[in-house]
């Protein structure tokens, strides 16, 4: 009996040990279905240029599709190894399923783009690890029409009421929100990362 407890309490220790990881590769291979599907979208025209394309790119995109629903493009941060999908809102099943644009009328290269992140408490899941950035790191967007670069400006703490740092400025800026501190449960705060235009292709 004592074994058995013993061997249960382990592997309940190793459970409890390795779910986070688990958990964040099966966002990762998630998130990696999104994008490729994304990607696929975005050039459809090209790649349905023949019936048996088009017969490939139906058996490959029938599930991801209904998934992107709401899809605006990928978000890349090279320096945190960050890849996910933009979704139209900031709701919470937007942000289940990548990070949400909080305006989705406005326009990347043009406005004052707000994205909104989780800040999972697994490390680099979601925005966790936004607080590494500095100024003069790249942010990377891709749309299904164009594909941005912007350039880290500063990172700063606010309240969250304090909205005005989505607000239009003169030149095109990317702003980044996620709750901080980490695992804060009702966080009152909210960490900012805003980015100014450097390219655009």
């Amino acid at each position: 009996m004592r074994l058995l407890f013993g061997i249960g309490f382990i592997l309940a220790g190793l459970a409890f040990l390795f779910y986070p990881q688990w958990e964040k590769k099966v966002y990762e291979q998630k998130q990696q279905q999104l994008i490729d599907a994304f990607e696929l979208l975005a050039s459809e025209n090209e790649y349905l240029a023949t019936e048996k394309a088009a017969q490939t790119h139906t058996a490959q995109t029938a599930v991801p599709t209904a998934m992107l629903e709401g899809a605006i493009g990928v978000i890349r941060i090279p320096k945190i190894d960050l890849e996910m999908m933009i979704f139209a809102g900031a709701n919470e099943a937007v942000l289940s399923k990548g990070a949400g644009m909080i305006e989705p009328e406005k326009e990347f290269g043009k406005n004052n783009v707000g994205l909104a992140g989780h800040r999972g408490a697994t490390r680099g899941k979601q925005f966790n690890r936004l607080d590494e950035l500095v100024p003069n790191d790249a942010i990377e967007i891709q749309t299904k029409t164009a594909n941005y670069e912007f350039i880290v400006m500063d990172t700063f703490v606010v309240d969250r009421n304090q909205v005005e740092v989505l607000a239009d400025q003169r030149e095109p800026l990317l702003t980044l929100v996620t709750c901080t501190p980490v695992g804060a449960k009702n966080p009152t705060k909210r960490l900012i990362v805003q980015a100014r235009l450097s390219s655009k292709s």
